[in-house]
């Protein structure tokens, strides 16, 4: 069943319909006149950076005071509607969102509310609420990994909850400091085996030690040694570092607390109980990993509790102030691949370095508010007094100079850079997997063009299509999803975004367990609404901007065309951004994703829209059931005045196939010892051309069930643990 759509996606419906052969026309009448290029201009001195207020900036009333602070402690009181751009005022207080979930106001003043903030902050506050939110809140538990920034309340009360813990003394970092391997997760079956086969270890170099009357395995005399105790030795050696450091940050959990309730630890292997508590310590501290003992997680394991939790206060103020300051390099754009520092030029002609207006923040933060130590730090939250939920605390601190093309409407572009590109199908003849190794991941840049320059801003990880997952006649099948190069256009920014999946999509891949199923009655599955959204979990993350293809018109003005279903957009599939493709759309780490976004509404005049309004309804049939799956609100809508214009670069192309593959592939039936379509005639694919080689032998499935609206291309494969299935790690 399938309801009206939106008012906005008939116009979207429309305009597909007649832009193509407008297009076509377009094209004729532009080859038949074209105009003259205008002469190059000449670069104009540029005013001075706009000392006007961004959107994004927090609106202090007039006449309310500001402390101004420096040097940890408030230097004087300021207007913070008036303040220069010497001060930066941002919101210290519970009451603080991203821009992109603030109530404001249409063009003629009606009040647009956000129908988001309300679930944002109860989520920052560290609180779950009795619906789906809470639900998979109280789950994942720490949130700034997946976009929601915790309160200042929270991270107050973590870090004097850390202060308190007896064994922070006794703690020996050593292990962890001397350590630089990985060492990952398997099952429980594989921790014993290995605890059992370190422990053999051990006893036999423990009485090689005693007969050879030394007292460290560096000092043993391998010579007289037979084979087998001589390879005993070099395993012992070679895995010790490993079970020392497992055993360190074993220790390091129990202490916090991450252990508790998990059952018995196998002492010095990664065992499921350590697997989770890790993956836990990784989400309290920002660490995207598995839940594994590496590069990223050893980083907040060397540190003391007290300061980690130090820097997870200033990831805090950093990113509020970042969101208000309006700025966004972080020195991913720094240097060049020859290590050099990267340069812009003013228009005078000078050379500056590329700034990290982010680290110069952090470093604002720290002597404004004497945050150097972690007593510092927790003195500076306790001295904050009662922070209640509603309320806002604005404070100013020194403002980083910004640079000169810094200025009220900013010429920006995004290039996205394919990276490693596969098209070839990724089995073989026998079902068996092909590797297809990916050395150079994509990545988008943000960039503003000034004085005739491309300057690039700052880059970011991201991903692009591959072979995926979809039902095809109710049969799942491969098919390469995607990420087309060329030209698009943004011209809208939605925040809290739904997704509504594509007639393609496998139903029981919508679907949930019922957490509360008590009864045989009760309904074993659930509508998976994360999956949909509006959610931090969503297939669309926290905010999402809309790939349109478009044409300039003679005059200037710009046609916005068809929507392909792509998208940029934020991610609770963190891991994804570092190892796998999506299905077509460029996926960013939530806050990410919430960062650059903001940034480009800042710099970009915009009108809110609003909350969309949907009419969706489908039935999804699973295991013999019709589940209906219903949504009625959208996200909150923001139109640029004019398109943001992004480009796709072709990037890498690997392998044979130099065009995507068109055509579904049926998955490797073991049964058949074949790859089966679903009209049961067996096939092979050869390069870029799928071969019959048995004639069809049964009718095609029934025929899936329709959308209400062109939908996007990218459900998340929505992550739990820590550690996701084979499947999705492809």
């Amino acid at each position: 069943m399938v309801s009206r759509l939106s008012s906005l996606e008939c116009v979207r419906a429309k305009l597909h319909f007649w832009f193509v052969p407008l297009l076509l026309l377009a094209a004729v009448s532009c080859k038949k006149s074209e105009s003259p290029k205008p002469a190059p201009q000449q670069p104009v001195a540029p005013k001075a950076p706009d000392i006007a207020p961004s959107p994004t900036e927090p609106h202090v009333p007039m006449g309310q005071p500001v402390a101004f602070w420096q040097h940890g402690k408030t230097e004087r009181v300021i207007d913070g509607a008036t303040a220069a751009r010497e001060y930066l005022v941002f919101d210290l207080g519970e009451a603080w969102t991203p821009y992109l979930f603030a109530d404001a106001t249409k063009v003629d003043g009606t009040p647009v509310a956000s129908g988001y903030k309300s679930t944002y902050l109860t989520l920052a506050r560290g609180e779950f609420p009795h619906d789906l939110h809470g639900e998979r809140a109280r789950e994942d538990k720490y949130l700034e990994l997946y976009g929601i920034l915790p309160t200042l309340s929270v991270v107050r009360a973590r870090m004097l909850l850390t202060s308190q813990h007896p064994c922070t003394d006794e703690i020996d970092f050593t292990p962890l400091e001397n350590y630089a391997g990985l060492e990952t997760y398997s099952n429980n079956v594989v921790a014993r085996k290995s605890a059992s086969d370190f422990a053999a270890q051990k006893a036999r170099v423990a009485t090689l030690l005693e007969q050879q009357n030394v007292a460290t395995v560096e000092e043993l005399d391998l010579t007289p040694l037979n084979k087998r105790d001589q390879d005993t030795v070099a395993k012992y050696r070679a895995i010790l570092p490993v079970r020392i450091a497992t055993e360190a940050v074993q220790k390091r959990l129990k202490c916090e607390g991450y252990l508790t309730g998990r059952g018995k630890v196998i002492t010095g292997v990664l065992d499921w109980a350590t697997h989770e508590g890790l993956a836990e310590f990784e989400k309290r501290n920002r660490v995207f990993s598995w839940g594994f003992i590496g590069k990223d997680s050893l980083v907040p394991l060397r540190m003391l509790p007290m300061e980690a939790d130090r820097e997870g206060l200033l990831r805090v103020l950093t990113e509020r102030a970042v969101h208000s300051a309006g700025v966004i390099e972080d020195g991913s754009t720094t240097t060049l691949a020859s290590g050099q520092p990267r340069t812009w030029r003013d228009v005078a002609g000078k050379e500056h370095p590329i700034p990290n207006l982010v680290a110069q923040l952090r470093e604002t933060i720290i002597d404004a508010f004497g945050l150097h130590t972690p007593e510092s730090t927790l003195a500076f939250l306790q001295g904050l007094g009662e922070l209640s939920a509603d309320s806002h605390r604005y404070v100013a601190i020194k403002y980083p100079a910004l640079p000169e093309y810094y200025n009220a409407r900013m010429e920006l572009t995004l290039d996205y850079d394919r990276g490693d590109v596969w098209y070839d199908f990724p089995f073989d003849a026998k079902g068996q997997e092909i590797a297809q190794p990916v050395n150079y991941r994509p990545n988008v840049t943000i960039a503003v063009m000034y004085a005739g320059q491309k300057i690039p801003l700052a880059r970011f990880g991201t991903t692009i299509g591959g072979w995926r997952t979809e039902s095809v006649n109710g049969v799942a099948m491969w098919k390469y999803k995607e990420s087309p190069p060329g030209p698009r256009a943004w011209e809208e920014i939605v925040a809290a975004p739904v997704w509504l999946p594509p007639d393609s999509t496998p139903p029981e891949d919508l679907m949930v367990k019922n957490p509360e199923r008590e009864k045989p009655t009760d309904p074993e599955l659930l509508v998976n609404y994360h999956e949909t959204g509006p959610s931090y979990a969503s297939a669309y993350g926290l905010v999402a901007a809309y790939h349109r293809e478009f044409f300039k018109r003679a005059d200037g003005t710009v046609l916005i065309g068809r929507d392909e279903g792509i998208r940029t957009h934020g991610s609770v599939d963190y891991m994804s951004i570092m190892r796998r493709h999506s299905h077509g759309c460029h996926r960013l780490h939530n806050h990410i994703a919430l960062r650059m976004m903001s940034f480009v509404l800042a710099h970009r005049p915009h009108e809110h829209l609003g909350q969309e309004t949907l009419g969706y309804k489908k039935f999804l049939n699973v295991n013999g059931k019709s589940y209906l799956m219903d949504i009625r609100q959208g996200g909150y809508v923001f139109k640029l005045q004019t398109p943001l214009y992004v480009n796709v670069e072709e990037g890498r192309i690997r392998g044979q196939a130099k065009h995507a593959i068109d055509f579904a592939i049926p998955k490797w039936n073991v049964d058949a010892n074949a790859y089966v379509m679903p009209d049961g005639s067996t096939v092979q694919v050869r390069g870029d051309k799928l071969i019959t080689l048995t004639p069809p032998v049964a009718a095609a499935a029934g025929a899936s069930a329709t959308s209400a609206r062109a939908p996007g291309r990218d459900p998340e494969t929505t992550l739990h643990t820590a550690v996701l299935p084979a499947e999705a790690r492809r």
